[in-house]
C-alpha cells in the first residue's frame, strides 16, 4: 500500500469503509472488513519456495519437494491466524483529557475480545501511515486500552480521522489489516498565550491570601460559647472533658475571588486567535484559583460560576467561538 499513490490509497480506504465514515460506535470489525496480503518477508519466503521448487523438479530433490510443502503449509496456515487476530475485534474510541492548539489531541482505545483466543500483537497507524502505538495484545474474554495522540493544529472539533489496525501475528509473513474511523470528536482549545493580568488584578497567590472568610464548612476558625440553636455535632467535646465548659466549633470559608473575562478589555486591533488565547489563559488562570469567573463573547455570554463543570464550558465556548466549531 505504501507503494500506491496517496489519492489512490485514499480511495481504496474509502471503498473498504463503504462510505460509512464516521462510523457509530462500538466499531466490529466483521469478516468482510479484515485484509491480508504477504508482507514484505512473506513475499520473499515466496520467491524462495518458487526457487526451491523448481530446483527440487529439475533435480528431482524429494527432500526439497518436502520442505516447499511444509513451509508452503505453514504460509496458509498463517494466513488464516491473521486474519482471525483481527475478526469480531470491536473497538470504542473516545476523547481524553484536554487539548489545546498547537499541541496534540488525546484519544483512548478500548479494544474487546469476547473470543477465547487471545489477539496478540496488534498495531495502530494513522491515516499518513504514523505508528500511534507498537504493539499491544488483547487477551481472551477481556479488552484493553490505550492512549493516542495527532497533533492538534487549530482550534474546534477534530476527530481522529481514519485509523488502521493491523497485525503481522505469528511469523512475519502475512499482513492483516482493517480501517476504522468513529465518530469520536474531541474539543481543542485554544493555546493558552498571552501576559496581561486577570481584569481582577489578582494572581492566584494573592487572591487566596486576600480573600476574605464568610461563614462556611471548609476550614476551621475557632471556638466560641455555646448558644441553644446549636448543632450537636459541633460541640467542642475535647474542650469539655477538659472542664472548659460547652463550646461550639466554628468554620469558615474563602470567598472566591470573581472575575469577568470581556471579550471587550483587549484590544480591538488584536487577531480573533490572539484574543481567545488570552481568555484562555485567563480562563485556566481563574480556574487554578478557584475564582468565580463570568465570560462574555461576542456571541454568548457564560456564567458566573466557579466549579470546574463551569470553567469546561467556558473553555468550550472560546473553541467554538466565531465559526471555530467546524470539524
Amino acid at each position: 500500500m505504501t507503494l500506491l499513490p496517496s489519492r489512490v490509497r485514499q480511495r481504496l480506504r474509502r471503498w473498504a469503509l463503504r462510505n460509512r465514515a464516521p462510523e457509530r460506535q462500538p466499531v466490529r470489525l466483521g469478516q468482510r472488513r479484515v485484509y491480508v496480503l504477504p508482507s514484505r518477508a512473506g513475499l520473499a519466503l515466496l520467491l524462495t519456495l518458487l526457487a526451491m521448487l523448481i530446483a527440487s523438479i529439475n533435480y528431482n530433490l524429494s527432500l526439497g519437494y518436502g520442505l516447499v510443502f511444509l513451509l508452503g503449509s505453514v504460509f496458509v496456515l498463517h494466513i488464516l491466524h491473521s486474519w482471525r487476530t483481527l475478526t469480531n475485534l470491536e473497538v470504542s474510541i473516545a476523547a481524553h483529557g484536554e487539548s489545546f492548539a498547537g499541541g496534540a489531541a488525546s484519544w483512548r482505545l478500548t479494544a474487546r475480545n469476547a473470543a477465547r483466543s487471545e489477539r496478540p500483537g496488534l498495531r495502530l497507524k494513522s491515516a499518513a501511515g504514523q505508528i500511534l502505538y507498537e504493539h499491544f495484545d488483547v487477551p481472551a474474554n477481556a479488552q484493553a486500552e490505550l492512549l493516542f495522540a495527532l497533533p492538534a493544529r487549530a482550534r474546534g472539533l477534530m476527530q481522529p480521522g481514519q485509523l488502521t489496525l493491523e497485525t503481522t501475528q505469528p511469523l512475519g509473513w502475512i499482513r492483516a489489516w482493517s480501517y476504522l474511523e468513529p465518530d469520536a470528536q474531541a474539543v481543542v482549545y485554544p493555546a493558552p498565550a498571552g501576559t496581561r493580568a486577570l481584569p481582577a488584578g489578582l494572581s492566584p497567590a494573592q487572591s487566596g491570601q486576600n480573600a476574605s472568610l464568610v461563614a462556611g464548612q471548609d476550614d476551621f476558625a475557632g471556638l466560641r460559647k455555646h448558644q441553644p440553636v446549636d448543632s450537636p455535632r459541633h460541640i467542642a467535646w475535647k474542650q469539655l472533658a477538659q472542664g472548659r465548659g460547652l463550646l461550639t466549633k466554628t468554620w469558615a470559608s474563602a470567598a472566591a475571588r470573581e472575575c469577568v473575562l470581556d471579550w471587550r478589555l483587549l484590544p480591538a486591533e488584536q487577531s480573533l486567535e490572539t484574543r481567545l488565547s488570552q481568555l484562555t489563559a485567563w480562563v485556566l488562570e481563574a480556574r487554578a484559583a478557584g475564582m468565580r469567573t463570568t465570560l462574555i463573547l461576542p456571541d454568548s455570554e457564560t456564567g458566573p460560576g466557579e466549579d470546574a463543570a463551569h470553567h469546561q464550558v467556558c473553555l468550550l465556548r472560546l473553541a467554538l467561538c466565531a465559526g471555530g466549531g467546524r470539524p
